[in-house]
């Protein structure tokens, strides 16, 4: 169980790390899209690492 908590926030400090990033230069992040603003690097990268700090405070809650 000790692997799924660490893989989670090593996916959140990941994703964290990108949408910081993303806020100083968007591009860098979103490469792949037509557009890129600092509103779709909070839509799609926030959101994920938002999610992924839930799930890592349950993950804990859960295991420990």
């Amino acid at each position: 169980m000790d692997f799924i908590l660490n893989f989670l926030r090593i996916l959140f400090w990941i994703f964290l790390g990108l949408t910081l990033l993303g806020m100083f230069r968007p591009w860098w992040v979103l490469w792949f899209l037509d557009r890129q603003n600092r509103l779709l690097v909070l839509k799609y990268f926030g959101s994920i690492t938002v999610l992924l700090g839930l799930a890592v405070l349950v993950a804990e809650q859960l295991f420990n």
